[in-house]
């Protein structure tokens, strides 16, 4: 017991500081992706926006480097966004948790790259109101994979995962087709709201790429998430409306009050239905189980 102990220690230490890895490479992502002129790649060392030095890697660990230099670099003095050590915690505690739950598993390398990619998504859409197509798209084949790879009755249901199987249906089949149907549904859901928004009010009420997002997630978390993610989010972003507005912080354009971006609402509301969606299920919808 205690030299199981002492491996479970060693791999949780080493999920989170593969979390925080992972981070750092997503500040890049963040801050590379939607900036024209730049690649992933190119230039291939992280660098300082203000003075364009390249930063040692003494100065890129994450989160500790950024405490050390007390949020500057160490070139100009320039002060680094708390951004940076947010996403690499953020990433760090995401690995953790999710390794929580899913343990060394092909659904925790899948359930990661999800919540990877809707770190990077939230974080790009607050600050240039822009889903990439290039984090999303990919990502699709990704969520196939992973329901023929790992299969789950969450992806259909329980109820109907359990009947199907019952019936002689291969597992696998009902997993991806559970996935394929959640991810037509759940970006429905948002066409359908938004055309009849634009319809009504004669313009757009959401973003073009919400609807893809929402397929997006879907498509991981399966059928019954349609709904409760939807509510979640349309929730999460009333809260953020109001607390902005009471505060007078409500962000401005020249042309009056900003739209706010959805895309994080849906992100954060898919990620508390990772990990707190069978429960809620379990505990206010036993019927679907």
């Amino acid at each position: 017991m205690e030299l199981a102990g002492v491996a479970l220690g060693i791999a949780t230490a080493f999920v989170f500081a593969f979390g925080l890895a992972v981070g750092s490479f997503l500040n890049v992502v963040i801050f590379r992706l939607p900036r024209t002129g730049l690649a992933l790649s190119s230039p291939a060392r992280s660098f300082c926006p203000s003075c364009h030095n390249q930063i040692a890697w003494y100065d890129n660990i994450p989160v500790l480097s950024w405490v050390l230099l007390r949020g500057h670099c160490r070139g100009c003095r320039a002060p680094i966004s708390i951004r940076y050590p947010l996403v690499e915690l953020l990433a760090g505690l995401l690995s953790f948790f999710i390794f929580q739950a899913e343990g060394l598993s092909l659904r925790y390398i899948f359930y990661f790259y999800f919540a990877m990619c809707l770190t990077a998504i939230a974080f790009i859409d607050l600050e240039f109101m822009v889903i990439p197509d290039v984090l999303v798209i990919p990502t699709y084949a990704v969520g196939l994979v992973s329901a023929v790879a790992a299969p789950h009755p969450s992806l259909p249901g329980y109820h109907l995962y359990g009947y199907l199987s019952q019936t002689g249906w291969d597992l696998r089949l009902i997993s991806v087709t559970g996935a394929a149907l959640a991810f037509i549904l759940g970006f429905l859901s948002l066409f359908v709201l938004s055309f009849a928004y634009k319809l009504l009010k004669g313009h757009r009420g959401l973003g073009e790429g919400d609807p893809l997002l929402m397929g997006l997630i879907t498509l991981f978390l399966g059928l019954p998430s349609i709904l409760p993610v939807l509510l979640l989010s349309s929730i999460l972003g009333l809260i953020s409306v109001v607390v902005l507005v009471i505060s007078g912080r409500f962000p401005k354009s020249g042309l009056g009050l900003r739209p706010i971006p959805f895309g994080p609402f849906l992100a954060l509301a898919a990620l508390i239905w990772l990990f707190w969606g069978q429960w809620f299920l379990s505990w206010y919808l036993p019927a679907i189980l």
